[in-house]
């Protein structure tokens, strides 16, 4: 994670995976790290059984993200958290570990600020949805640095680094990077996650804006913590 331009690509090699989420999305991580990764050790979390039987994977039964609230420590065997469920997982993850201190809202967002983003598009209240495409990307484009796989045209600024870049009144960004590991799956690395939690916590008093994005595609949520009157 983090809040600046100047993120780089991780140099190690991952081979713990938490893929959350076990449709179609979550099962196609799980072929190509299979295929591409010999001996990875794969847990994928879901509240329902996979379709497929998942052969040498660890299967959990359960919501997701609450499953990330109990397990995701600096000590946890794992290398990547794999999103595979139509939520925003970081930010989701974050509320959840936020809540029992403080009271979160969704913020408006101005037009002025997602004039600043690319093909911006409102989500739920609070949180919208950034591309560099205005077309459908085939799901195992490799994210080359230089051209864009479908049009051949010179990749834009990374989205990542574009979003940390930005400077919204007060807000405190707070931008982490989904790292491809195959072409078509990204994950997040679990110390940014962990890093980034420590951040919004301690600037609970700023406006936040907590992203997940790759070099193309990117979710953005805005929020406002309150601290809760002690009982």
């Amino acid at each position: 994670m983090n809040n600046n331009k100047d993120q780089r690509d991780g140099i190690e090699s991952p081979r713990r995976f938490w893929i959350i989420g076990a449709g179609h999305f979550g099962q196609i991580a799980v072929s190509r790290i299979r295929r591409h990764i010999p001996g990875a050790s794969i847990t994928v979390v879901d509240t329902v059984t996979p379709t497929d039987r998942l052969e040498g994977v660890t299967t959990v039964l359960g919501d997701g993200i609450d499953w990330l609230g109990r397990m995701l420590t600096e000590a946890a065997a794992v290398d990547r958290i794999v999103p595979a469920i139509p939520v925003h997982v970081a930010a989701e993850w974050m509320s959840l570990k936020l809540r029992s201190r403080y009271d979160i809202q969704p913020m408006a967002i101005p037009d002025h600020w997602l004039a600043r983003m690319p093909h911006a598009m409102p989500g739920k209240p609070g949180q919208v949805f950034v591309s560099h495409a205005d077309f459908i990307c085939p799901d195992n484009c490799p994210e080359p640095k230089d051209r864009c796989t479908h049009t051949g045209k010179p990749r834009p600024m990374d989205l990542f680094r574009l979003l940390a870049g930005l400077e919204l009144d007060d807000v405190l960004t707070i931008v982490l990077r989904s790292h491809q590991l195959q072409p078509g799956v990204g994950g997040l690395i679990p110390a940014d996650m962990i890093h980034a939690l420590d951040i919004a916590e301690r600037s609970h008093r700023r406006p936040l804006m907590i992203a997940t994005a790759c070099r193309c595609h990117g979710v953005v949520d805005f929020m406002r913590l309150s601290e809760m009157p002690r009982v």
